[in-house]
């Protein structure tokens, strides 16, 4: 994240305390806008702006992510209470919260996708010309990158409700199953099998409850069929889900993208690198042979001048 600092102290620009930067490890906290650190001049000024207006934005986003994940342990607890309530009247009243908070992370997932979408809008303002992207450089890099991350954070938040749901309506086909054998038998009288007591569960879920078996107990099968509105709730509640994923995998796909050119990237510059250690390692070996020849020549003109300075000396005794 030096780059990000140097980016802050050259545009004035700095975050609140408290406020982590993108793929820190401060969670979800609340992001307060940034203020400027130094006197701004008239682009600092306006950097100061465009940066406040995007972070109100990602805070309201992590606002709602950090909802949705509370809202998620409270919905788990009422599948887990509306499973273990015996009272019929108790279990509708658990049953219509749950509904309730369905709603609620509904529509906070979509308040939270709307932020995400406008994180991108903003930042395209800021390349709607060539001078533009050029003296917001640094803002752009920095707005998209809070906006991969703050995208990733809500993907994995939506993930793990998909996985709790999943899981609330693997319990409710269990209880089902359990509810068929405690209280029904086969026509012959014996004790019900762990395959029939599914396929009669599964006919409950699918088809109602038309089999001759199920009149033995009206109460128990009037438990399963409220069993099943619960299961077609969840069942609707992860098409939502499944629609929020279709509606950002542009995004995701988006972020893939630039990744895979990053990626190319660094192969290219990897490849780079490797060329260049194999040419710095054949300009050593040429070093050394031009070491080795220089020093021949060196011993070779010693020789000779020695040669001279004998054949001199020679001659004056002569």
């Amino acid at each position: 994240m030096d780059r990000l600092l140097q980016f802050h102290s050259q545009s004035g620009v700095g975050f609140m305390r408290g406020s982590p930067p993108p793929g820190s490890s401060g969670g979800l906290s609340r992001l307060t806008a940034v203020v400027p650190v130094a006197a701004p001049g008239s682009v600092e000024a306006e950097t100061v702006t465009t940066l406040e207006t995007f972070f109100e934005v990602v805070a309201t986003v992590t606002e709602s992510i950090d909802r949705v994940n509370v809202l998620m342990c409270e919905m788990s607890k009422k599948h887990e209470q509306a499973m273990d309530t015996v009272n019929v009247a108790k279990c509708d009243a658990i049953r219509k919260e749950v509904g309730d908070l369905d709603d609620e992370i509904n529509n906070t997932i979509q308040k939270a996708c709307k932020g995400v979408e406008d994180m991108e809008n903003l930042t395209k303002k800021l390349k709607e010309t060539p001078e533009m992207e050029g003296r917001f450089a640094g803002v752009i890099r920095l707005e998209e990158n809070q906006r991969r991350f703050v995208l990733q954070k809500l993907s994995e938040t939506m993930e793990g409700l998909q996985k709790r749901q999943l899981v609330a309506e693997k319990n409710y086909l269990s209880q089902t199953e359990r509810r068929i054998k405690i209280a029904y038998s086969n026509p012959d009288g014996g004790e019900m099998d762990d395959e029939t007591a599914h396929q009669l569960a599964m006919q409950v879920m699918e088809k109602g409850a038309t089999t001759a078996i199920f009149q033995q107990s009206k109460e128990v099968l009037a438990q399963m069929l409220e069993t099943r509105s619960d299961i077609y709730r969840i069942e609707m509640s992860m098409r939502s889900l499944n629609r929020v994923f279709s509606d950002l995998a542009i995004l995701v796909e988006e972020q893939g993208d630039l990744m895979n050119v990053i990626i190319r990237n660094i192969d290219s510059t990897n490849l780079y690198m490797e060329k260049a250690h194999r040419e710095l390692q054949q300009a050593r070996a040429y070093q050394r042979a031009s070491r080795s020849k220089l020093m021949c020549l060196l011993m070779i003109g010693v020789i000779i001048i020695a040669l001279f300075v004998a054949a001199g000396l020679l001659g004056s005794l002569l």
